[in-house]
């Protein structure tokens, strides 16, 4: 496996990493311009960047990048063991090679997870206003063909029966969940087994009519308890743009997810 290999499969598997480069070598340096190394979100490398101490400095850089909001930046590094020589914008590596060396980090940070359950007309609209949003996008459907036909590299497609999976993933908490089914039962099913194993952490929403939405809640209510937290439930779900076709309710749905997702206050009614 190549280094571009590994970027593919971190980013399929939704994974934190960041690409450290070196951009400019002079002197005696054990990396040389263009060499490359990968670093995971647990601090696992693949390839180089000339090995030894600055490598090491190169992994514990990379590892809080990934753990702030890090942007990309070009750092300067002097390898030398003399820790005399300061200059305000350049690292000493105690190394005995006396060169200097400049690494350009690229961090790419892991995507929300948007789970889409039901991949009928609405879901399939979801999916293609999603997909340019930039999140990992899973959709859930029972029926094979309709997993088949969105089988696609930029999302991943589960043929589960759906209780059956809400039961056993285990989700980032950063995971926002729309509820798009055939079937009303398919979709208490799902909202209910989401509040009791406390996973919506986020927001969660259920395409409904308000009569349907009230029933719901009510269920909700009756079976997990009147003083249930209810906040992150949106339903019927979707911002009042007007339009009732598949497009323009995915296209609502995804408005309020952004919404939501930016902090922005969102008017749920007061059906809850």
């Amino acid at each position: 496996m190549n280094i571009y290999e590994k970027l593919v499969e971190l980013k399929q598997n939704n994974k934190n990493y960041v690409l450290v480069t070196v951009v400019k070598s002079t002197g005696s340096t054990p990396g040389k311009c263009g060499f490359k190394m990968v670093v995971d979100n647990d601090g696992k490398t693949f390839g180089t960047v000339g090995g030894g101490a600055i490598e090491n400095e190169a992994v514990i850089e990379a590892k809080q990048m990934m753990a702030s909001n890090g942007e990309n930046i070009l750092k300067e590094y002097t390898l030398n063991k003399d820790e005399k020589i300061v200059k305000e914008d350049v690292t000493i590596v105690p190394m005995s090679c006396c060169g200097k060396v400049t690494l350009f980090y690229e961090v790419e940070k892991n995507a929300s997870t948007l789970y889409i359950f039901g991949g009928g007309h609405v879901g399939s609209a979801l999916i293609d206003i999603a997909s340019d949003l930039k999140y990992n996008i899973v959709l859930v459907d029972n029926r094979k063909e309709i997993c088949d036909k969105h089988n696609s590299p930029n999302m991943r497609t589960v043929n589960s029966e759906y209780k059956e999976y809400v039961e056993a993933f285990t989700p980032d908490p950063d995971s926002y969940f729309v509820i798009v089914t055939y079937g009303h039962a398919f979709d208490y099913d799902i909202l209910y087994t989401l509040f009791k194993r406390g996973l919506v952490k986020k927001y969660a929403g259920v395409i409904a009519s308000k009569n349907k939405a009230k029933e719901m809640i009510k269920s909700l209510k009756a079976d997990l308890g009147e003083n249930i937290d209810l906040s992150l439930l949106h339903t019927p779900i979707g911002l009042k743009i007007g339009g009732d076709t598949a497009h323009e309710i995915a296209l609502s749905i995804a408005a309020e997810i952004q919404a939501v997702k930016y902090g922005k206050t969102v008017d749920k009614g007061a059906l809850l």
